[in-house]
């Protein structure tokens, strides 16, 4: 039995040796039917056991291979598209061209000749006459090779007469300007002009009394000489400059005289983009000599005028002062404006406090009112105005501006007819006037085939110390400007004017107040051949004698017509 069990032994040694590579599942299956005997079997029984054995071998082929590993993808895909809208606001200006088409003297500006086209040296002749015995006669030249130099000559005269005795006028007038360029970036501009005006002191009352014309009559010239200069482009030292010496000889057929001398010096610094410190100093020296006065009079303004500007391309501030001297009595005045645009409008708002002086001298008030008589006395207006406006443009051609003004004036000249027979104006300088302004102005232009301008200004005067009215100024005034060019060869103007009543008093006539003046005037221009045109011109059309001056009616309905001659 011994020997059994040994062999039985060896030979379960032997299967356990074979079925080393069996797998775990083959081990596991062997235990559980190990375990799956009879307990009820004793050790020894089992090992005496010599049947078969039970044992299941289970063999598998066993294939290596390995784990599968995670791969990092790449996805191809193209950037998101950015949906995101960026609001943008784009300032486009205005390029609305507007011609007043006003009959002025030739002005050549100081712009770089093109290369293209070069300068070419115009001149005209115009010449016409027509009823009141009046005679027109113009010359326009110029010279020059429009890069080192340009001069422009006018000259003209005018004559009218009326049936009325002593109602003629005749005015000459010669004027010449002249630009010169200089080697470095400065231009120097030089402008002489003498004018003569010929009338007669028509308005006396009454009518009866026995004057000559060599008594009624009164002629007043001016010589004068300006010349300026300036730089045409910003030195390195960020400086714009532009001094200007004035000139001016005033006087009359009776040997009355004015001398006046004017200097300006105004300088600009660049101090930024956006700020700018500006400086201006202007002496303004006048003597007069009346032969029937012993002494003579002086008339001396002086001022200084230091401002911060600062410029956005929506807004603009200008903070200043004028320290002015007037015939030595100082004034501290201010000067403060803002101006600025509305967003995503065409429309600008302004408003300012300024201060500045009205120079009063002989010749602007004969320009004025030139029935005017001699004086012994005379004196500056000084003027404080707050204001507020708006202007824009609506639509490609239509263009508008509208200011109120509240104004505190001071020594302001009234008119009023002499106590003699009234055919001459005194002046007296009203201390303390306060005024309210409304000024607007409206234009439309239709490229150069149509554009229509309107100004209209309403002014109430209150507030005077001496005189109970304001004598001689103007309550109410409107002009409009139509130019009209219905085809090529054919150009048609056509002007208005309206002049609110003055008030007047005279010896006779306590208090009382003008009639309303109505003026329009239309006139046309043709051309008959390259170099050659006719023109007409009617004034007063509806034969109104108004009076702008108490006991001086205006000339009635007058008609000229004439030809222009051009050449080179």
């Amino acid at each position: 039995q011994k020997k059994k069990i040994k062999k039985a032994t060896s030979t379960q040694s032997a299967k356990k040796k074979k079925s080393k590579s069996i797998n775990k599942k083959t081990v596991s299956t062997s235990k559980k039917n190990k375990n799956t005997q009879p307990s009820n079997l004793s050790k020894k029984e089992v090992l005496l056991d010599t049947s078969s054995s039970k044992t299941v071998v289970i063999t598998s082929a066993f294939k290596p291979s390995l784990q599968y590993a995670a791969k990092i993808n790449f996805t191809a895909a193209t950037e998101l598209i950015d949906s995101t809208k960026i609001s943008l606001s784009y300032k486009v200006p205005s390029s609305n061209l507007f011609f007043s088409y006003q009959p002025i003297a030739i002005k050549p500006l100081a712009l770089p000749a093109d290369s293209v086209v070069g300068w070419i040296n115009n001149h005209r002749i115009k010449i016409g006459a027509g009823n009141l015995n009046t005679f027109y006669g113009e010359g326009l030249f110029s010279f020059g090779d429009g890069k080192k130099s340009i001069t422009s000559l006018q000259v003209d005269y005018l004559s009218s007469k009326s049936n009325v005795f002593a109602q003629q006028y005749s005015k000459l007038n010669l004027d010449v300007l002249s630009i010169l360029n200089s080697a470095t970036d400065f231009e120097w501009t030089a402008h002489a002009f003498f004018n003569s005006i010929t009338q007669y002191k028509y308005g006396f009352k009454p009518s009866a009394l026995n004057y000559t014309k060599d008594q009624l009559k009164q002629t007043y010239n001016t010589a004068a000489l300006e010349i300026g200069l300036t730089n045409k482009r910003i030195n390195e030292a960020g400086i714009n400059f532009h001094p200007q010496l004035s000139y001016y000889l005033f006087t009359d057929n009776n040997s009355n005289a004015e001398n006046n001398l004017i200097l300006q010096l105004p300088i600009e610094k660049v101090l930024s983009k956006m700020l700018s410190f500006k400086l201006a100093f202007k002496a303004d020296i006048a003597k007069i000599n009346f032969q029937s006065i012993p002494a003579s009079i002086t008339n001396n303004l002086y001022y200084i005028n230091p401002a911060v500007v600062f410029t956005t391309p929506n807004f603009k501030l200008n903070i200043g002062l004028r320290p002015s001297w007037d015939n030595s009595i100082y004034t501290m005045l201010p000067d403060i404006s803002a101006e600025g645009k509305l967003k995503n409008t065409n429309l600008s708002l302004e408003a300012g406090w300024v201060g500045y002086f009205n120079k009063n001298s002989w010749r602007s008030l004969v320009a004025y009112n030139p029935w005017i008589g001699l004086f012994s006395t005379i004196l500056n207006t000084k003027i404080k105005e707050q204001y507020v406006g708006i202007k824009g443009i609506a639509g490609n051609h239509i263009s508008y501006n509208t200011r109120v003004s509240f104004m505190q004036m001071n020594n302001q000249p009234l008119f009023l007819n002499d106590a003699v027979d009234g055919k001459s104006f005194v002046a007296q300088f009203e201390p303390t006037m306060s005024a309210v302004k409304l000024h607007g102005e409206f234009g439309y232009t239709v490229q150069e085939n149509l554009s229509f301008l309107a100004s209209a200004s309403f002014t109430q005067y209150s507030t005077t110390s001496i005189n109970s009215e304001a004598w001689g100024l103007i309550p109410v005034e409107i002009t409009a400007t139509t130019l009209w060019k219905p085809m090529k060869d054919l150009q048609i103007k056509a002007d208005l004017f309206y002049l609110g009543g003055s008030m007047y008093k005279t010896t006779t006539i306590p208090i009382n107040r003008l009639s309303p003046g109505f003026d329009l005037n239309i006139g046309g221009e043709f051309s008959v051949k390259k170099n050659l045109n006719i023109w007409l011109q009617m004034n007063n059309l509806f034969n109104i004698t108004y009076q702008r001056w108490n006991q001086y009616p205006v000339f009635g309905f007058n008609v000229m017509a004439g030809v222009v001659y051009s050449f080179k």
